[in-house]
């Protein structure tokens, strides 16, 4: 797995507590760790970082025992305890595919005993069923189009390696970023939509993108069908923060009633909305937003 980490030895003994838990960022689809590079060196300075190339994605090898969500979340706990060992505090944070991991985590956060989980901060996401619900609007289902192509499997890599991966990257920021032109340039600077495309160019990148999409339709979409028959929900504090012009203005979601039915009685729900018409890819649409949301939540978690 690919990581890019705060050595232990930068806050010392404290690496790991309640007052400097070591915060995962993790991605989304079509993009790597990179999507966090105008956020982590304002956060690096409050708390050690753990940011990860998705399983398949980046740098990153897949997963060998599964593409899910959970197996996912437990690839990214093993390469964090192996670098800070077990009993350490968390703060889980992610965007797109890799708040779905995210979320997956805090769900099933008893199965990693290794680790203390603080909150959950989740980026531009509704629950993956809440997400196919809405395609009974032929609207939301064509703007959420892959949703369907890519967990066709081979079939849908073979059609996306035909158009040119990386052309296929570039073809969805368009159809993922906002309204905004000057957030849209700080989207693509810093040759990101480059580098993403690079990526995708890679039949083992893209493939490797179907079948996390395959099991988001499957082993994951059932796992938060049981979840929700069986009353388990998040527990910890989570934040949601949101592109206000995607989920609301776009997809018609209410995002914080959708999400009050995905957390425990008496959990502390948060949820804020980013304006100005920045799109999906909010994380780099709206950085310093981005950065406001976070330190927020870490102090209403007691953060130092």
């Amino acid at each position: 797995m690919s990581v890019h980490y705060t050595e232990p030895s930068v806050f010392g003994s404290m690496t790991g507590s309640p007052q400097k838990p070591i915060t995962i960022l993790t991605h989304g689809y079509p993009e790597s760790s990179y999507i966090w590079r105008r956020v982590t060196g304002t956060l690096s300075e409050r708390v050690p970082l753990f940011v990860v190339d998705q399983p398949g994605y980046g740098l990153s090898t897949p997963c060998e025992n599964g593409t899910d969500k959970l197996t996912a979340a437990g690839a990214i706990v093993d390469a964090l305890t192996a670098v800070h060992g077990d009993g350490v505090s968390i703060i889980l944070a992610g965007h797109d595919r890799g708040a779905r991991t995210m979320q997956r985590l805090a769900v099933s956060i008893a199965d990693f005993p290794q680790v203390k989980g603080l909150g959950a901060f989740l980026a531009d996401i509704v629950p993956i069923v809440e997400e196919y619900k809405s395609f009974q609007n032929p609207a939301d289902a064509v703007g959420y189009f892959h949703w369907s192509l890519l967990p066709r499997g081979d079939f849908a890599t073979d059609v996306i390696m035909a158009y040119g991966g990386g052309n296929w990257v570039k073809k969805i920021f368009e159809f993922g970023s906002g309204n905004n032109s000057f957030a849209t340039d700080l989207f693509k600077a810093d040759n990101a939509w480059d580098i993403y495309a690079n990526f995708f160019n890679q039949l083992s990148v893209t493939n490797a993108s179907v079948y996390d999409y395959q099991a988001g339709a499957t082993v994951d979409y059932d796992a938060q069908v049981a979840d929700q028959a069986a009353g388990r929900k998040i527990s910890m504090p989570l934040h949601i923060l949101y592109s206000i012009y995607n989920l609301e203005t776009l997809s018609g979601f209410n995002v914080a009633e959708i999400w009050s039915q995905w957390v425990s009685n008496g959990t502390n729900l948060t949820v804020q909305g980013i304006g100005g018409q920045r799109g999906h890819f909010i994380i780099e649409e709206a950085p310093d937003e981005t950065i406001t949301q976070i330190n927020e939540f870490m102090d209403a978690l007691g953060v130092a």
